[in-house]
């Protein structure tokens, strides 16, 4: 009989709690802010059915603390009482929608609007407002509900609450914040906080929680609530408001989810403080409330979008608390729906698998799907621009629950909860080995393996040029902006531009001397880009014009006029270059790497266009700059980059654009060089003179304006100036020292000259002041530029 009883005990375990009949099953307990979503009635524990022993009383049920009708009978408890409590429908469905917005927000911001989307439609901002639409109320929402759910713990004493509502959740932030650092190592371009390194993983589980916050601020919540219980709950409720206020208004300079923690504790409070009167609203469908609820919703969201009202204090927290009223509600009449409601709740029950498992898939997902994207052509982009969020927020969700069941397949219980005791049947028992989820994670890990494999840069050469430098354990750097010998079209100097640049020429003495070449050294190639069109601009000049680029070192040639005469004459200029014993940069995926001294420095070239390395395609950035840095000291970027004309002297955050192209967001794209591991911004294609900018102590110049007309640049006297930039940096790529020599030209002959008058060093210290006051590299009169 024993042994019988014993195996019956040991199966009965091994059964969900849900089909045991315990209170608090559910595997989404985290995501609910309780054991579950059973309503508020009172909680029976420590229930001994035994016959007592001799001398010792049976003991009697003890009921929850303000649990209701059964708190006062003593040991008399019905079996009505014992009986599991059915789900919350409207609850269930709230969170399903919650998490799929959850989801559907990290897709559309880590990875959909990540893509460089080429097809000239609004589509992506489309999707990009939606997820921003459900923004103010997604968390705060989860957070209330939570709240309600928590409300009769909170009333408990300590010991009977602090293992599953402070210690579980810390638990599971823990382990799971673990697992992401594990699972992200192989994607490092994905944009998602996750601690990289031993002193990220401490701030982490501290002041500046990652992905997994939700977890860490249930703990922290409830910890906070249960000790303020005691005073007049108006009191709470107005010190979290505040902090609410002060985040919604950016009052509060906060990184992270920090943020997010400080200001979700409000709604939190509300939950657990008027739980009875939230649940009974929702014991209902309302449709006419629900219907104005939304409408009053939207239009609060669009009134401050519109009038720019974000910062006003409290403006956030009131769209939030009309949110909060819209999505209650809302989620009974969702719960009615047959089809729409039933999937939605069963998603409600899963939430904390979806939301624990998902990061990783959509880093895989993204890995797999978003540079594919980015290089595919427009008929492809307009398709996924149209159906790539909703798919890909399915897929994610999909391969979630998956993994999710296998791990409970493979009894791998640890990982969702707090790990229990074994029961004395089961310690002698022999278990399984869990297989399915080892195999499941090392396919997932041989996929992304092989997807960042696949979209690796190219090794560096096994050769490296080798140069002496001027000064140990420094490097020195020319540049110039837009360059231009003559277009043979045109007028042909006698000696074929081989004289262009002897008046400056002297002023090419650092150890590297740099510039943007805009035009092809080539034959005629019977191909031009123009064609018939008469407005358009082709420029080419003969091979042997190559003698007048005697002193520079490296040419950039991703701009919009290095393949004028199309890949016969771009290959032609890099053979006349070569030739020459200039290097070039600008190709695809091509990093120019020089030895000088004991320093290698690095260059790559960027432009708005598919042949080069796109000034768009900011992921594609990032990673070939931190790929060049993990080889080099210093990084140098070069970059064709924004609108062009006498007028295009402003640098403003946002996309330019010229002819009908996107010439890219030159700060964003500068930021992102520079973050990823850039020293240096060389911005070139404006034709006019743009101020600099310090960024983390790296100088950014974001154009350097004409160095020399070529019978061509000029006709707008603001056009007819140049800077040469020279710039001293230590091996660790910080700046020593700087100056501007000023170039002007005359038109149409185009020779550019010094400027004793400093024309370009005023220009470009005026802009710089403008457009970024303290962040502004300052030019002095002499062209020195004060470095910070």
């Amino acid at each position: 009989m024993r042994r019988g009883r014993a195996l019956r005990l040991l199966r009965d375990r091994r059964r969900p709690r849900a089909q045991r009949g315990e209170h608090g099953a559910g595997h989404d307990r985290a995501l609910a802010g309780s054991a579950d979503v059973r309503g508020d009635r009172p909680r029976l524990h420590r229930i001994d059915r035994r016959a007592p022993r001799r001398g010792v009383p049976r003991r009697r049920a003890v009921a929850e603390p303000g649990g209701g009708a059964a708190a006062g009978r003593g040991d008399r408890v019905t079996a009505a009482e014992l009986a599991p409590k059915p789900r919350l429908a409207w609850a269930d469905t709230a969170k399903g929608l919650l998490i799929v917005l959850v989801v559907f927000w990290h897709v559309v911001m880590k990875s959909y609007l990540t893509i460089d989307w080429r097809i000239g439609l609004p589509i992506p901002g489309a999707w990009g407002l939606i997820s921003d639409i459900a923004y103010p109320v997604r968390m705060p929402l989860f957070f209330l509900i939570s709240g309600c759910f928590a409300a009769n713990a909170v009333a408990r004493p300590w010991a009977a609450v602090f293992r599953s509502r402070v210690l579980r959740f810390l638990y599971l932030y823990l382990l799971w914040t673990l697992i992401h650092m594990a699972t992200m190592w192989a994607f490092p371009d994905f944009p998602t906080l996750v601690p990289r390194s031993v002193a990220e993983f401490i701030e982490a589980i501290t002041i500046s929680p990652p992905n997994a916050w939700y977890l860490y601020a249930l703990a922290l919540y409830f910890l906070v609530v249960k000790g303020l219980r005691r005073l007049p709950v108006w009191i709470p409720l107005a010190a979290a408001a505040a902090l609410t206020t002060a985040v919604g208004a950016g009052l509060i300079d906060v990184v992270s989810n920090r943020g997010s923690l400080l200001a979700n504790l409000l709604y939190f409070l509300i939950g657990t403080s008027f739980s009875r009167q939230i649940i009974g609203f929702a014991a209902r469908p309302r449709p006419v409330l629900a219907a104005v609820g939304v409408v009053l919703y939207l239009a609060a969201f669009a009134a401050v979008r519109v009038t720019g009202a974000e910062e006003i204090p409290g403006v956030w927290p009131a769209v939030a608390l009309i949110g909060l009223g819209a999505g209650m509600a809302v989620a009974p009449l969702l719960a009615r729906s047959r089809r729409l409601g039933t999937g939605l709740s069963r998603l409600g029950t899963r939430t904390l698998q979806i939301y624990v498992i998902h990061m990783p898939v959509l880093a895989l997902a993204d890995a797999l799907v978003a540079g594919w994207v980015s290089d595919a052509g427009k008929a492809v982009q307009l398709v996924a621009a149209v159906v790539l969020p909703v798919v890909l927020t399915a897929v994610v969700i999909a391969a979630s629950l998956v993994i999710g069941d296998l791990i409970t397949r493979d009894r791998l219980s640890w990982l969702f909860d707090l790990p229990r005791r074994r029961a004395r049947a089961e310690i002698g028992h022999r278990r399984r080995l869990p297989w399915r989820t080892p195999v499941a994670v090392v396919a997932l890990a041989a996929i992304g393996l092989a997807a960042t494999g696949a979209a690796a840069l190219p090794a560096t050469p096994a050769r490296i040029p080798q140069q002496s430098a001027q000064h140990a354990g420094e490097v020195s750097i020319g540049a110039t902006g837009d360059i231009l010998l003559y277009d043979a079209s045109g007028t042909v100097p006698a000696d074929h531009g081989a004289g262009h640049f002897d008046r400056v020429r002297p002023w090419f003495t650092q150890d590297l001397v740099t510039g943007n070449l805009e035009q092809a050294i080539s034959r005629d190639t019977g191909e031009d880009k123009c064609g018939t069109d008469a407005e358009c601009l082709a420029f080419r000049s003969d091979p042997d014009s190559v003698a007048g680029l005697a002193g520079f070192d490296v040419l950039n040639l991703a701009n919009n006029h290095s393949r004028d005469f199309g890949q016969a004459g771009y290959d032609d200029t890099r053979a006349a270059l070569a030739g020459a014993g200039i290097h070039a940069v600008g190709g695809r995926d091509e990093v120019v790497y020089t030895r000088i001294g004991e320093v290698t420095v690095a260059m790559i070239g960027f432009a708005p266009y598919g042949e080069f390395n796109r000034v768009t395609d900011l992921r594609r950035v990032r990673a070939i700059v931190r790929t060049a840095a993990a080889h080099a000291d210093v990084v140098i970027v070069q970059a064709h980059m924004g609108a062009e004309g006498a007028n295009a002297d402003a640098v403003t955050p946002g996309t330019e654009t010229m002819y009908g192209e996107d010439r890219g967001d030159p700060v964003a794209f500068s930021h992102a060089a520079i973050d990823a591991g850039a020293d240096l911004v060389l911005g070139h294609g404006p034709h006019v003179l743009r101020g600099m900018e310090w960024y983390h102590g790296r100088l950014i110049a974001y154009s350097l304006g004409n160095f020399g007309g070529g019978g061509v640049f000029g006709k707008d006297p603001a056009t007819r100036y140049g800077a040469y930039l020279s710039v001293r940096l230590r091996a660790d790529g910080i700046v020593i020292a700087g100056r501007v020599q000023s170039v002007r030209f005359d038109y149409p002959e185009g020779i550019p000259e010094p400027d004793p008058e400093g024309g370009a060093a005023r220009l470009m210290d005026q802009r710089g002041h403008r457009d970024f006051r303290g962040a502004a590299a300052r030019v002095g009169p002499d062209g020195v530029i004060a470095v910070p």
